[in-house]
């Protein structure tokens, strides 16, 4: 959402070392880590760091604090000079300590007051009162709302009786995709990841692609003409085909955990 009204890039931090999906091994995990103070190694990089002046640094609250990823995330990168924009999820006890551990971390940064969501605001609710909060953030500050909007098209993405809103960039190949809609696109689930369906006419493809994606991620596969839809990262976010991001879905992507193995799905312009 921040991104959709302000533009930049999005990275996933992720560890090396995947975290267990059991809560409890988790949990476990989690609480040695910050006993023994250890910074997981992270398997993702930032190319050309010193090329951004704000960051906009998220994350869940563990323990009333940042989870230690966060923590490898800080050591990793000089941040020195940059405006370190902190905003969290949380299940009941707010941001905690994370704010302060944050400041320190960065003590050669600015760090401004970020946003503090509850996890009861987000699952399964209607985003709307977050993405009204989240541009109430911007504005206050001092931040131009829609400035780094493009000519983005609202669409919907519907499966069986479920539509989530998305929408799709000003890229050629998402253009040539947009004359095509509305499409229904028989999908295969894959990786807990993705699912992804072949279109029956071809996109012609000039944008350079990339090797990796973003949780949301609608994407253009010219190697087998397919599109997919990313809703998962994993401890291998490395793609082998490279893909072309169209758009991104903007709903709670949850739904995808509960689809079959293979789903058609209607791409269509919103009203």
């Amino acid at each position: 959402m921040i991104k959709n009204q302000i533009g930049g890039d999005v990275f996933s931090i992720i560890v090396s070392d995947k975290y267990p999906s059991n809560y409890d091994e988790c949990l476990a995990r989690a609480q040695q880590k910050n006993n023994a103070d250890a910074r997981p190694q992270l398997s993702t990089t930032v190319q050309n760091m010193n090329s951004y002046d704000t960051i906009f640094l998220g994350f869940p609250v563990w323990a009333t604090t940042i989870p230690q990823a966060i923590r490898s995330f800080m050591r990793k990168y000089d941040l020195s000079g940059n405006t370190v924009i902190p905003f969290c999820t949380h299940d009941g006890y707010g941001s905690g300590r994370s704010y302060t551990e944050i400041k320190n971390e960065c003590a050669n940064s600015t760090v401004l007051d970020g946003l503090t969501l509850p996890a009861a605001d987000i699952v399964g609710k209607d985003l709307t009162s977050v993405n009204n909060r989240i541009n109430s953030l911007l504005t206050g500050l001092g931040i131009d709302i829609g400035s780094g909007k493009t000519d983005e098209t609202p669409i919907k993405i519907t499966i069986g009786n479920r539509v989530l809103d998305g929408y799709l960039n000003n890229t050629p190949e998402a253009e040539q995709f947009k004359a095509m809609l509305p499409v229904t696109v028989s999908m295969y689930g894959y990786g807990v990841r993705e699912y992804y369906g072949g279109i029956n006419r071809s996109i012609e493809d000039s944008t350079e692609g990339k090797l990796n994606f973003e949780n949301g991620d609608i994407t253009y596969c010219p190697t087998n003409n397919t599109v997919a839809i990313f809703y998962a990262q994993t401890d291998r976010p490395n793609l082998t085909m490279r893909v072309i991001s169209m758009g991104m879905v903007t709903s709670d992507l949850s739904i995808f955990d509960e689809l079959g193995t293979r789903e058609n799905i209607t791409f269509s312009l919103a009203n």
